[in-house]
């Protein structure tokens, strides 16, 4: 089965210039710095104190130097209380600090709080608030993912994608991070996977918050091109692990990511499953002919109609629609032409579990 993926493309449209990096190493020493200068530490959610300043802005001053909210860490902190985050946006700062005082005096919760020290390298270093996630949040650091990507595709092909240029603008290379999150976007063109007579090449995305934004993510593919603006064409065999930011988090990251993007990235008996399972389904056989093919497809949930048209598209790519491979590549080539984007998914995920099946 082969979809297209737009994650990077997402994120090369909507990243500002201030969230992209152009390697690894700079990302690195971005993400690196920040967590030097980070703190974290759990607090009664009662114990903590706002002010509204003179500027127009929101500060944490509790006992210690008062810490800047940020527009996301104020959403946090009304999430925690029950308050609505976009109303209080709406009011005074005045108004909107009685409002967060009211609500963090009445709580019985408490909160795990992140503090980054900015500025620092300029002299004009300023506390910010960055984040008020729960107790058990178990947080890992985007240098520590950063660090990983390095190590393993450290001396390979791996490279970021080419990027999309031109005299009146230019855009990211696939590697960004924010206030809030990372991600990062790589692929070996040179190194290519051998499926089915095509040569594919090997990529992955992985993305990251240490403020409770979104997951850990490792999504690993293969794909037959990927152009100027990172949207990803005809992938293949897409794998993913999410790792929720809870206790144990750390320990899965360790455990279960970093194997895997290893794995993938080093490991060439990768190929060699590939090209195994490839030769397998390539073998197997549905029926000798179309009749005997659509009586055993349609109890797999396959209409008549769909698997007919599977039937020509398959024989138009020079596939044989008699075996599991070429049916399946009948049916992702029809599914491209469906213009509703819930249908044409569901037919491709029929057709992955066909493919699974074997």
């Amino acid at each position: 089965m082969t979809i297209n993926l737009v994650q990077a493309h997402q994120q090369w449209m909507n990243r500002s210039p201030d969230e992209t990096f152009s390697s690894l190493e700079d990302l690195f020493a971005f993400t690196s710095s920040r967590k030097d200068n980070s703190s974290q530490q759990i607090r009664e959610i009662r114990d903590l104190h706002t002010e509204a300043m003179p500027s127009g802005s929101l500060v944490l001053n509790g006992s210690e130097r008062p810490a800047a909210l940020t527009h996301w860490s104020l959403g946090q902190l009304a999430s925690h209380i029950g308050a609505p985050a976009s109303y209080l946006r709406s009011l005074t700062p005045e108004l909107a600090n009685d409002c967060l005082r009211y609500g963090l005096k009445s709580s019985t919760k408490s909160c795990n709080t992140l503090y980054r020290m900015e500025g620092y390298s300029n002299g004009n270093s300023s506390l910010v608030a960055a984040a008020f996630t729960g107790p058990k949040y178990g947080r890992i650091w985007d240098a520590d993912v950063v660090g990983q990507l390095i190590e393993a595709t450290d001396g390979s092909s791996w490279k970021t994608p080419a990027e999309l240029s031109d005299t009146h603008s230019s855009r990211g290379t696939g590697l960004y991070a924010s206030d809030r999150d990372m991600f990062a976007f790589m692929v070996n063109e040179e190194d290519a996977v051998d499926v089915g007579g095509a040569k594919l090449g090997r990529g992955f995305f992985c993305w990251n918050s240490e403020t409770g934004s979104s997951t850990f993510g490792l999504m690993t593919f293969l794909y037959n091109y990927v152009c100027a603006n990172h949207i990803v064409w005809g992938a293949e065999h897409v794998n993913e692990i999410s790792i929720y930011h809870r206790s144990r988090a750390q320990g899965h990251f360790v455990n279960d990511a970093i194997p895997a993007l290893e794995s993938f990235v080093r490991n060439s008996s990768f190929k060699d499953e590939i090209k195994t399972m490839v030769k397998g389904t390539r073998a197997a056989q549905l029926g000798d002919d179309l009749e005997y093919v659509t009586k055993r497809l349609t109890n797999s949930r396959f209409s008549k109609s769909e698997i007919e048209n599977a039937w020509d598209a398959a024989h138009k790519q020079n596939e044989d629609p008699r075996t599991v491979w070429g049916m399946v590549q009948g049916l992702t080539a029809i599914a491209q032409d469906i213009p509703y984007i819930e249908k044409r998914v569901n037919l491709e995920r029929r057709a992955g579990k066909l493919l699974e099946a074997q």
